[in-house]
């Protein structure tokens, strides 16, 4: 009896598998693209990996056609590739541009790819590519709408051609990341996302991409709550924490899940965050050259010495800037241990060296004075460390008439050895890139306390 049972549950199990297959349904997937989508592993292999668990009975096969540094164009002109993309042996049509945009890829779109696509009823799949430190400096949310801009145009091209288009929007994903870690791309949990040349993507970098994609490609397969990630084995390196916030982003980027309201704030801010509240004023001023260049133009912000006024408005940890007649955003990422208080200003990658009643002094030698404040804002710009610091060409402060450059223009250009950035090796020219200049910080009267020493009362301190 034992053998025909164990002969009935072969047959059954063989049964139920040749319907399974019957039932599965295959999903081809072509991608197009270079670097940013095998280095560190390959994106199409994570992609197969995430769908097939989100979704029961899908199968996914994949191609990958690209080579380093490929633009759309280089792609398009390339045999191989036209053979593939005229084939027509896929679903979905996934291409990923030079990720620094170095060449428009619309007439590829419109001439080769769009076309294909909608002849062999596929859909379309753009890969935008995110901001990084090493192309974009430290504007990383500027080089993101940079981005996904571009690949909008892309979309308008294509669908202008016929076809049915979808935007994984990595890049924007690439973005929360950033946004959940202050903004600051030098937090461990945000440069984790990057391989060693802070450009490409590192494997947890790729296994984001492949989460935007799965959720954004097969849009109409979820329900409001997008995929359980639960279903979905870790990558390399990957808490069950950062895997669910991946699938969160994903599920909102993709339409699928509603955005997540902006979170408050977990604790209140620390004593420097907190003194640091209100609105600051400083003063620039610009060489004779520029000065009247812009008159020429009808700049109406400038004082007869080729000064203008920028303004700053702290709330929370946002700061709003109005310079030249322009308003941009940027935020504080404020840092606690004990009773050190660390604030760093992002883009400027800027820490708070000073603060007080009426002063705010940044180690990049910039100075801020609180509005309504009894001292007349200037255009001031004090030392970092003015004892021991040394620009690239050995000088210190001395060298520096109070409050001008020096007299050969190389002021702060060269690298020096005053180390600023806690994770990054900052040079002498970034800590006076603030600017541009250099002069000794006057006396101060009263308990000069440091920035990451001062105590809640220092709103009542009378420091300058």
């Amino acid at each position: 009896a034992a053998p025909e049972a164990m002969a009935r549950a072969r047959r059954c199990a063989a049964a139920l598998a040749y319907v399974a297959a019957a039932l599965a349904e295959e999903q081809r997937v072509l991608f197009i693209g270079n670097s940013f989508s095998f280095v560190s592993g390959s994106i199409w292999e994570q992609y197969k990996v995430i769908a097939e668990a989100c979704i029961p009975g899908l199968h996914v096969t994949t191609t990958f056609k690209g080579e380093g540094a490929w633009t759309l164009k280089a792609a398009a002109a390339d045999p191989a590739t036209q053979d593939l993309v005229r084939a027509g042996n896929y679903d979905i049509l996934v291409l990923q541009d030079q990720s620094e945009l170095a060449e428009s890829g619309s007439p590829a779109v419109q001439t080769l790819f769009a076309p294909e696509a909608m002849r062999h009823g596929a859909r379309l799949g753009l890969y935008e590519t995110w901001a990084t430190p090493d192309a974009d400096g430290n504007n990383l949310t500027e080089g993101t709408m940079l981005r996904k801009g571009y690949y909008e145009d892309l979309r308008s091209v294509a669908e202008a051609a016929g076809a049915s288009v979808m935007i994984a929007r990595a890049g924007e994903a690439f973005l929360e990341v950033l946004k959940d870690n202050g903004y600051d791309w030098e937090m461990p949990a945000f440069r984790s996302l990057l391989a060693g040349d802070f450009d490409h993507p590192s494997t947890l970098g790729l296994n984001l991409v492949a989460w935007v994609m799965t959720l954004r490609f097969n849009r109409d397969r979820f329900g409001p709550q997008g995929c359980d990630s639960a279903r979905v084995r870790n990558t390399v390196g990957q808490s069950d924490s950062v895997k669910g916030r991946f699938a969160e982003i994903a599920c909102q980027l993709a339409g699928v899940c509603a955005p997540s309201p902006s979170p408050a704030l977990s604790k209140p801010l620390c004593h420097v965050a907190q003194h640091m509240q209100g609105t600051w004023i400083s003063k620039k001023t610009l060489f004779p050259i520029e000065c009247d260049s812009l008159r020429n133009q009808g700049a109406t912000y400038l004082a007869p010495d080729c000064t203008y006024t920028e303004t700053w408005v702290v709330s929370g940890t946002e700061i709003t800037q109005n310079s030249r007649g322009q308003e941009k955003i940027s935020h504080m990422r404020v840092s606690e241990y004990g009773d050190m208080c660390i604030v760093k200003l992002i883009p400027a990658f800027a820490y708070v060296a000073r603060v007080s009643n009426h002063k705010l002094w940044w180690n990049d030698c910039t100075v801020w004075t609180r509005a309504g404040s009894p001292y007349t804002p200037a255009d001031e710009c004090w030392c970092v460390h003015s004892d021991t610091w040394k620009d690239g060409e050995g000088d210190t402060c001395a060298a520096y008439d109070p409050g001008q450059r020096k007299g050969d223009g190389n002021w702060c250009e060269a690298e020096g050895t005053e180390r600023v950035s806690r994770f990054n090796a900052l040079r002498a020219r970034q800590a006076c890139a603030g600017c541009g200049k250099c002069e000794p910080p006057p006396a101060m009267p009263g308990p000069a306390q440091s920035a990451r020493r001062l105590q809640a009362e220092v709103s009542q301190a009378q420091l300058v």
